[in-house]
């Protein structure tokens, strides 16, 4: 039986399947060529910046923006408990201090009255994330910012497409990164975008960029090879969970890489960070950008099948700000039985996402380095025991979606 997947570069299709195989066999062209510009050129006109710098990861954005600030080490930069451990492990590598706030239950996105209480005459930067493509309160959130001089950096990781107030997100803030990795919106494997209007730190992040190298030829040939084996294992995925066999021992082999590395648990450093966007994956990226709005049109399609059909005596639905447009990257949903429906779920042929099982995701975090104290944000860690991802993407028929809630409503 043909497995429905929620992960595992899902916007994967057909055509991107042979894009990779042709780049795969042009190895000349891996590091240096025009696709750089080209998606580069493409994404500055379409979110309407003035500067656009492309790294190998949504992690080294963040990272390069830090940097670019020259942040203290007494700094604080403040973000939302309920997010990856790609967002504190930055602000740890750049030598200031991850403060968390809780979060909005409805949203699923920081909470304006704990930001309030957090912020002392140290905090230095605003982090907002837009979770799962949901905008955040954006008009609460940019005026407290506002209010004590905070830079403001919009994480747009799930959001390419998302609007608030008929603006894009990532116009907002002083600076926002995008993330092109295997299970985001559009997909290169792994892959980041940071744009910015502030000239001062568009200057530094010119340094930054000119002096970072690229990957290794080894790391690209990795990112490549994902499309394909993610592609090969997925249909078979759960029969007697041979596909997961296959990707196990293709991710022990050094085939393909991992999404997050185990040193980025305990806050440290992975070797590929800092790199530009090799012109492969830029190749990639470009490829599947000019898909985006069949894409997110397409996620709004199956929201809306979950939305009007779920029983919602059953699960709690996230709450969309009524001046936004949300993408659904994934439609999230809660019910204290999260972890028992997804396993029983698996049982079935449906891989449901565990986005985020925890408060700073992946299981496994070491809080403590992190400096991230379970108790300073109660609404974060309750949220995530309870919550349960349904797949949106490209590859999930409107079929595939009413099988899920047929599904769910019989838990």
């Amino acid at each position: 039986m043909r497995s429905i997947i929620t992960s595992l570069s899902p916007n994967t299709q057909s055509d991107d399947v042979l894009k990779s195989l042709k780049v795969l066999g042009n190895p000349f062209s891996w590091l240096q060529g025009p696709s750089q510009e080209k998606f580069r050129s493409a994404f500055r006109n379409w979110l309407g910046v003035e500067n656009v710098f492309l790294f190998e990861s949504g992690r080294s954005c963040l990272y390069s923006l830090l940097l670019s600030l020259g942040l203290k080490s007494e700094d604080q930069v403040l973000l939302q408990a309920y997010t990856c451990v790609a967002v504190p492990d930055p602000i740890l590598w750049s030598g200031a201090k991850p403060v968390y706030i809780d979060i909005n239950t409805e949203t699923l996105n920081m909470d304006p009255k704990d930001l309030k209480r957090k912020i002392t005459s140290h905090s230095k930067v605003l982090i907002i994330q837009h979770t799962f493509g949901n905008p955040a309160d954006l008009e609460e959130l940019l005026k407290i910012a506002r209010q004590h001089k905070l830079f403001i950096i919009e994480d747009c990781a799930h959001a390419l497409g998302s609007e608030f107030q008929g603006r894009k997100i990532g116009s907002f803030g002083d600076a926002a990164f995008f993330s092109t990795g295997r299970d985001k919106v559009i997909s290169s494997v792994f892959g980041g975008v940071v744009a910015t209007n502030n000239r001062g730190v568009a200057a530094n992040l010119a340094r930054i960029y000119k002096d970072a190298p690229y990957p290794s030829v080894s790391w690209v040939a990795q990112q490549l090879n994902h499309v394909l084996v993610s592609t090969l294992t997925k249909p078979s995925y759960n029969f007697f969970n041979f596909g997961k066999a296959l990707f196990s021992l293709s991710l022990k082999a050094g085939i393909i890489s991992r999404s997050v590395y185990p040193e980025e648990k305990v806050g440290g450093k992975p070797n590929f960070v800092l790199h530009k966007m090799p012109n492969a994956l830029c190749e990639l990226a470009f490829h599947q950008f000019q898909k985006l709005e069949s894409f997110n049109n397409h996620r709004s399609i199956i929201a809306n099948i979950y939305e009007e059909n779920l029983d919602l005596t059953k699960y709690k639905i996230t709450k969309t700000l009524g001046d936004s447009k949300n993408i659904f990257l994934r439609y999230t949903i809660l019910t204290p039985k999260a972890e028992e429906i997804r396993t029983k779920a698996n049982q079935l042929g449906i891989v449901l996402g565990d986005w985020y099982t925890t408060a700073i995701a992946p299981n496994g975090v070491d809080y403590k380095i992190l400096g991230y104290d379970p108790s300073s944000c109660p609404k974060a860690e309750n949220t995530s025991k309870q919550s349960l991802n349904l797949p949106t993407h490209i590859g999930i028929s409107e079929k595939n979606a009413r099988e899920i809630v047929r599904f769910l409503n019989d838990c």
